[in-house]
Parts: structure tokens; C-alpha cells; sequence
């Protein structure tokens, strides 16, 4: 016979069961509702607006680090400077309050010499334009500013426009209701600024902050595609990474419908950033859009090319053919131009 074990083996434990009730069903199917939660307190606008200013001070006393700080009173805003002495000696300058009525703080760095004890004449200026740019809410991460002789007549620089990002100490000034974020300007050369609309400021500048960390504004600079050796490394990424412009602001932009033909009217400079654009935007297969204060015109990358215009907005369809001959002939002066492959559409630039 065969041997059996003297141990009796333990019975098999009974699974746990939950000690938490379930709802009873009512007899009709119906689960009792929960009782709903407590909704949270409703803040105000004055309680807003004091958590705001509370963040923007503590994110600038934590950017100053413990810097004597001096207030400069630029175009009704208060604008704060610091002289910053690692790793080069700069000034730092920070809008104080313009968020309140433009949803950013406006940052700009001033390189400084061992001597100098004021900031240069061309500050104050400089800085009444970008305020006046963020109060039009115009003013952005990842754009570029333009304006005639930013630094004054006679200034001796090859800087010519101002590329816009977030700043590296003050960063975005957060709160449960609103996000500010604090917007460095950085001047930037004419050439620069041309190859920038097919590649993305944010990129510049990258290449710019390992030059010189403290990404200040320097009057005496050369521009980076000075040197061979940069720029066939720059126009290398510009090729590979194309624009991150998707959005151009123009002076002059509208379009007209006339017996199934329509004509784009453009300014002259808005002409010459759309010729960046079909190669940065269209040649990656990006759109990107022309606006103007009352018209609006979509470029997409498209198998054939098609235009449709309908009250103040429009839709220009381009194949990879039709925008390199765009590219090759459209110019930033006065004229009216035309492609054969793309019938009944005209662009008309104007002064």
C-alpha cells in the first residue's frame, strides 16, 4: 500500500473580502449618488493681482541674488538694474510691474566695463521700444524685433534687430493663476537676423549663450557667420532643422478675388521674410501664416498649388515646385509677380 503523510495539509486560505461597503442598488437600478464636493473659494481680482506682484518680486529678488538693486523709470514702468560681476561684469536689467497690464517682464543685459558706473545712452530707448512692444502685445518668445537704428544714429554696430527668448536667471514667473514669462532681448546682426527666419531664435541664441554666458547685449560683436567655420556649422543645422517661424507680422497684407484671379498685396519687407519662409517653413513641409491688422493668409505645403480667398482670411496651397521658383524670383522691392505653374495668382509688393 502506499505511504501516506502523517501531516495533514492546511486548508487553502479563503480570499480577503472587502470590509469597504458597496452602494445598495435601489430596486430600480439606480446607484445613490455622492455628495458632491466642496467647491473651492473663488478668488478675486485684487486677491489675484496680490499673489501675482508677491510672485514677481520674490522670482526677482531670487534672479539679483542679493545684488544692490537701483530703479530706472522707463516709459511709466519701473525698471530694475543690478550689476552682476560673475563670469563677466554686466548689468541686468528687469521690467518691475509690466506684467500687470501686458502678461510679460522684459529683461535686457548690458555688458560693463571695470570703470563704468553708468549704463549707456542707448538703454532707455531700446528699452521704450520692447515696453512698448509688450504693452501692444507683440512681444514674444521666439520672435524677432526690428525697428530703424535701434541704437541710435552714428552707432558704430552690426546689430540691427533684437532676438527674443526667455531669460536664463529670471526664467517664468509661475502662480496658480497666471504664468509671466520674463522675455530677454538680445541684439543680433543684420546677417543673423536674415538666417534666423529660416532657422529659429531660440537656436541663436543657444549658439550665442555658449560664446558668452551672460547672452548681453554687445554693440561691438561680430556676427557669428563671421567666421567660416560657424557659419557651415549653422547653415549645417539651418538645413536640417529648418524655421520655427510660424507666424509673420506684416505691415502690408491682403488679397483679392477678381474673375476666379487672385492677387496677394505685400510690403516690401514682409516680401523678403516670406522668400526665408518658403525654404525654412514650405521646404519642410510646414505651414506658416502672414498677418496684417485686418487680413490673415495660410501658406501649406500642398501636391498641387490652389488659392481660395474668403472675407479677411485666405489659403495659398504650394508644391515644393512652385516654391522654389517663388523663392528664386520674388524680391523685397516694388513689383508685381507672377509663376507659370501657378495660374491666376499674382503677388503684388508695395513700398
Amino acid at each position: 500500500m502506499p505511504k501516506t503523510s502523517a501531516a495533514k495539509r492546511a486548508p487553502a486560505p479563503k480570499p480577503r473580502t472587502s470590509l469597504k461597503k458597496k452602494p445598495v442598488a435601489r430596486r430600480d437600478g439606480h446607484r445613490p449618488s455622492r455628495l458632491p464636493l466642496p467647491s473651492p473659494p473663488k478668488v478675486t481680482a485684487a486677491e489675484r493681482r496680490q499673489r501675482l506682484v508677491a510672485a514677481l518680486e520674490a522670482n526677482l529678488a531670487q534672479g539679483f541674488g542679493g545684488a544692490a538693486v537701483t530703479s530706472l523709470p522707463v516709459a511709466g514702468v519701473d525698471v530694475k538694474v543690478a550689476t552682476i560681476a560673475q563670469p563677466r561684469p554686466f548689468w541686468l536689467l528687469r521690467t518691475h510691474g509690466l506684467a500687470l497690464k501686458a502678461g510679460v517682464e522684459v529683461a535686457l543685459r548690458v555688458p560693463r566695463a571695470k570703470d563704468d558706473t553708468e549704463l549707456p545712452g542707448w538703454v532707455s530707448p531700446v528699452l521704450e521700444r520692447l515696453v512698448a512692444h509688450a504693452t501692444d502685445k507683440r512681444l514674444s518668445s521666439g520672435q524677432i524685433v526690428r525697428w530703424p537704428k535701434p541704437f541710435g544714429e552714428g552707432a558704430e554696430t552690426e546689430l540691427e534687430a533684437f532676438a527674443i527668448g526667455v531669460d536664463p536667471t529670471f526664467g517664468t514667473v509661475t502662480t496658480p493663476h497666471d504664468t509671466v514669462p520674463v522675455l530677454l532681448a538680445v541684439g543680433i546682426t543684420g546677417d543673423e537676423e536674415r538666417l534666423v527666419r529660416e532657422w529659429s531664435p531660440h537656436a541663436l541664441l543657444e549658439v550665442l549663450s555658449r560664446l558668452d554666458p551672460t547672452v548681453a547685449t554687445t554693440l561691438d560683436r561680430p556676427s557669428l557667420l563671421a567666421s567660416p567655420r560657424a557659419r557651415l556649422a549653422i547653415e549645417h543645422r539651418v538645413e536640417k532643422e529648418g524655421s520655427s517661424m510660424g507666424v509673420l507680422q506684416a505691415r502690408v497684407s491682403t488679397a483679392s478675388m477678381v474673375k476666379n484671379a487672385v492677387s496677394w498685396k505685400l510690403d516690401a519687407e514682409a516680401a523678403g521674410i516670406v522668400v526665408s519662409l518658403l525654404k525654412g517653413r514650405i521646404g519642410h513641409q510646414r505651414p506658416f501664416t502672414v498677418k496684417s491688422d485686418d487680413f490673415e493668409l495660410e501658406l501649406a505645403p500642398g501636391d498641387q498649388p490652389a488659392v481660395s480667398v474668403e472675407g479677411n482670411k485666405a489659403s495659398l496651397k504650394l508644391n515644393q515646385v512652385t516654391a522654389r521658383n517663388m523663392r528664386a524670383t520674388l524680391k523685397p522691392r516694388p513689383g508685381t509677380y507672377a509663376w507659370e505653374t501657378f495660374p491666376n495668382f499674382t503677388l503684388e509688393v508695395v513700398q
